[in-house]
């Protein structure tokens, strides 16, 4: 009888059924011991020259497995090596950083191969380099180092007690980060770092080692210290470098830096701007900053200098009818790099719509439309900055009369003044001239003016119970528009003679004299008085302060007043109304309620 592992019985015809002549292992069902190809397999690089190939055995009879590799996943392919069988991994060196490698697997058997696994690629990246580690205070280091790859998902900091190790993973950051500030560090202790990328769930070789170690020392220097003028202001910007400062100290030169004083003190940490508002206008400083805490200071920033320009002046504006507007200002300043125009429309927004050299005293704006006003505003500038705006002047280009108001509406604010209102319909008028009649619209006289864009008007002193009209027109200097619509009001005459009389308890009966012959309805008013303000001798300044009782018919004289408490003085008002305003009110009268 002829026994032992792999040999076949060709004679046996249930066992080459059963097993063929791969493997005389006749262990497990026949469907657990099918053969399949190798599947799973994937790419990880060990380091920036070794990549490790896996995969999963699916085949329980093969004799080994070929690994195959190519520079892309479709070939050509070379033999990169071979396994025993049952092995799942296979590591294969000598590659190089930042090249592509692709790999398939085949399950070998005694008579031949299978059909490849699933092609698994990967790039091995290139190791970081010049790592340095800088203390910045008594617990924060800064790393640094310079990116090699351009394949990398991301940087593993790893940081050890001694620079044998072990290396534990501290942080992990973004692809082409190339810095990280460590904080929450022990003092005095030293620290190892390397830094590792990472790709495809693998790494590249370490980078160099650094080591730092944290200590109480005085703050690192701030930096990037600019400064610029604004108006009367010195605005100044830095770059906060420390994390152990107390504060910052803001020096001024005025010798070019010969001699230093300190301006402001900012005890806010990690303050990285401030102004010196010294109104020095048209003299040269400059400025430095300087970071410290109980150790001392730091070194100083950067120097900058800078000076304030003097304020332009006398700005006119001038149109023409090309259509522009010419502008001349004076020139007040010897320290200025050049000039800005602001430029305001009527819909109020606001453009710079020319930087000019030094020393200019003049624009020549022809980027502007007919009939419409225009403000304008200069700047002297200064390094990035600028002085106080010069006076406002505007002007506008005009070709004709301007359009006609409309929407004219005349309501009674008492019995003696009509108010206006009207749509502006213009953007070159220089004011509104009001015209009113007192006979329907026949004849007219002027009311009164207003100015630009200005759309309501009040006239007082007008007699009540007669019909008056009014209409509005927009003029400029190339005359006026034609009339808006007319509107015609009669102002109500005032209710008089109130009087409050006690007829039973709790009840106080008004009467008054119903003067008005156009009113709709009559309001009765409660008045209380209250503690507003105080004048100069501190008495007491009364404000009055109305609450509605009731609204009654046209014609009415009386009103009956219920409910109050006894013992009480109440003052109460009447005032006629119609759809279009208000009378002057009553007088007022006092009723004590029994």
């Amino acid at each position: 009888m002829l026994t032992g592992r792999g040999n076949c019985l060709a004679g046996s015809l249930l066992v080459i059924f059963l097993t063929g002549c791969e493997n005389g292992d006749p262990i497990g069902p026949a469907t657990g011991r099918q053969t399949r190809d190798p599947a799973g397999t994937y790419a990880k690089p060990l380091n920036s020259s070794t990549v490790q190939v896996g995969w999963t055995d699916s085949s329980p009879n093969e004799t080994g497995f070929r690994i195959e590799r190519s520079a892309t996943g479709t070939g050509p392919w070379a033999v990169a090596g071979t396994t025993a069988r049952d092995v799942t991994s296979f590591n294969d060196a000598g590659r190089s950083a930042e090249q592509q490698v692709c790999y398939r697997v085949f399950a070998v058997f005694r008579n031949g191969l299978l059909n490849a696994s699933n092609t698994g690629c990967t790039i091995p990246p290139a190791a970081p380099s010049g790592l340095t580690a800088t203390p910045v205070d008594h617990q924060t280091v800064d790393l640094a180092w310079t990116d090699n790859s351009a394949v990398e998902d991301g940087y593993q900091i790893e940081r050890a007690t001694a620079q044998a190790g072990p290396y534990s993973p501290v942080a992990f950051v973004a692809p082409n980060t190339t810095r990280l500030r460590q904080s929450g560090l022990t003092t005095n202790a030293t620290y190892w770092y390397r830094v590792l990328a990472n790709n495809d769930g693998g790494f590249s070789n370490a980078s160099n080692l650094a080591s730092a170690t944290p200590a109480f020392t005085v703050p690192i220097a701030p930096s990037n210290l600019s400064a610029r003028p604004g108006g009367d202001a010195v605005y100044l910007n830095w770059v906060d470098n420390a994390t152990n400062e107390d504060g910052i100290r803001v020096e001024r030169s005025a010798d070019q830096g010969n001699t230093w004083t300190t301006v402001v003190t900012l005890s806010h940490r990690d303050q990285t701007s401030t102004y010196d508002y010294n109104g020095l206008l048209e003299q040269a400083l400059c400025y430095r900053v300087v970071a410290y805490n109980a150790q001392g200071a730091s070194l100083p920033s950067n120097t900058v200098c800078t000076a304030l320009p003097a304020v332009p002046s006398e700005l006119t504006a001038a149109a023409n009818d090309q259509p522009a507007i010419d502008l001349s200002w004076r020139d007040n300043s010897n320290v200025e790099d050049g000039y800005r125009v602001w430029r305001h429309d009527r819909s109020n927004a606001s453009s710079i719509v020319a930087e000019l050299p030094a020393n200019s005293t003049s624009y020549h704006d022809a980027a502007v439309s007919a009939d419409q006003p225009y403000w304008y505003q200069v700047q002297a500038t200064k390094d990035g900055g600028t002085s106080h705006s010069s006076n406002v002047a505007s002007a506008i280009v005009i070709t004709g009369p301007p359009a006609a108001p409309s929407g004219t509406t005349v309501t009674a604010s008492s019995s003696t003044v009509a108010a206006l209102t009207w749509i502006n319909n213009s953007s070159s008028e220089a004011g509104f001239r009001v015209e009113r009649s007192g006979d329907g619209g026949t004849s007219w006289v002027a009311a009164g003016t207003t100015g630009a864009n200005v759309t309501w008007f009040t006239e007082g002193g007008q007699p009540s119970e007669q019909p008056l009209c009014y209409r509005v027109f927009a003029f400029n200097d190339r005359g006026d528009s034609p009339p808006s619509n007319s509107d015609c009001i009669t102002l109500p005459a005032g209710p008089t003679n109130l009087i409050a009389t006690a007829v039973e308890p709790q009840t106080i009966d008004l009467t008054w004299t119903d003067n008005s012959a156009v009113e709709t309805r009559y309001e009765v008013w409660a008045v209380d008085y209250f503690c507003g303000d105080y004048d100069e001798w501190g008495n007491c300044i009364w404000f009055p302060y109305y609450s509605l009782v009731t609204t009654l018919g046209p014609n009415a004289t009386s009103y009956r007043v219920s409910g109050l408490t006894p013992g009480y003085a109440f003052i109460y008002v009447v005032v006629a109304l119609t759809d279009r305003g208000q009378s002057d009110l009553s007088n007022e009268v006092s009723g004590f309620a029994q």
